[in-house]
């Protein structure tokens, strides 16, 4: 009865926990300028970093939300999603957003990373 019991409360810690893995799936991005120049080195670097996610399939999802056809914001930047591939591992795209995490922009630039369940079309 003992080891049904701590079946029993093991199996309810794994489901809890479960979907606070798959909270953390997608990172909404967004980089633009405060006011002065956008770093474009920076710019670059997060552009590389993804494309190198899309090209492993560590990203399946790649959404961009701005810039888009007619709503190119003078100051340039970009405003996106990248969410993991079906196959890829927790810590495969941990790895991932740990990338992004460590570019530091230059003063002027704003940068955000939010972790999400998904991406969505805007």
């Amino acid at each position: 009865m003992k080891k049904f019991s701590c079946f029993i409360i093991v199996g309810a810690v794994l489901s809890i926990s479960a979907p606070a893995f798959a909270e953390s799936r997608a990172v909404n991005i967004s980089i633009g300028s405060i006011g002065g120049s956008l770093d474009n080195a920076a710019l670059q670097t997060i552009r590389q970093v993804i494309g190198f996610a899309v090209g492993t399939s560590t990203v399946d999802k790649f959404i961009v939300y701005s810039p888009r056809a007619g709503s190119i914001p003078i100051e340039g930047g970009l405003s996106a999603c990248a969410e993991a591939g079906f196959g890829t591992s927790n810590t495969t795209f941990n790895a991932f957003i740990q990338q992004l995490r460590s570019i530091n922009p230059k003063p002027g630039t704003f940068y955000n990373l939010e972790l999400t369940a998904s991406c969505k079309q805007k």
